[in-house]
């Protein structure tokens, strides 16, 4: 395919040695598109521009002869220049590799959403006891260890009855 021109952000390129293959994902099985192009920039500010460019992890491509939109991530990209060092006439060739990304995500197993759903959970229970403690100190109900002390009290006297709770209802603990 011969294609000269590519936007990607919204910057145009003018591409040399335009390449697209079609790669199967492993996790989705979508079709999508792996794509490498060439283009050429003069001097060390076009270089450093275009090179801090290329370090984003994430593109939007528009092939502008078909205006196909595809949401990309960068490869790899790579230079080739003929100098010792860059300089204002230095002639920079930027390879750049790029594949689509999945439209759909893998759905996750019930297992991984239950794990998830859990760590939510937690996390959430340790916000709102950080808050909670927070209050309790601002307002000098508490002071240091009480809290605590209080913590340990309970756990030695309630913590099995609770785990029981959690792990079969509270309805089955009671019988």
């Amino acid at each position: 395919m011969k294609l000269e021109q590519l936007i990607i952000n919204n910057i145009e390129f003018d591409v040399e040695n335009f390449e697209e293959k079609t790669i199967t994902h492993s996790t989705t099985g979508e079709q999508l598109k792996k794509i490498g192009f060439a283009f050429s920039v003069i001097g060390k500010k076009e270089y450093n521009l275009y090179d801090l460019f290329f370090e984003s992890p994430n593109f939007e491509l528009t092939i502008v002869d078909t205006n196909e939109k595809l949401k990309m991530k960068n490869i790899s990209h790579s230079t080739f220049y003929q100098a010792a060092e860059i300089s204002d006439d230095t002639k920079v060739v930027f390879r750049i590799k790029l594949q689509q990304e999945p439209a759909k995500e893998k759905e996750l197993t019930k297992d991984q959403k239950l794990m998830v759903n859990s760590v939510n959970e937690v996390v959430l229970s340790r916000v709102r006891f950080k808050a909670l403690e927070e209050i309790l100190e601002e307002k000098g109900l508490i002071k240091g260890d009480e809290l605590f002390d209080k913590i340990e009290k309970v756990a030695k006297r309630d913590f099995d009855t609770l785990k029981k709770e959690l792990l079969y209802g509270r309805e089955e603990t009671n019988t």
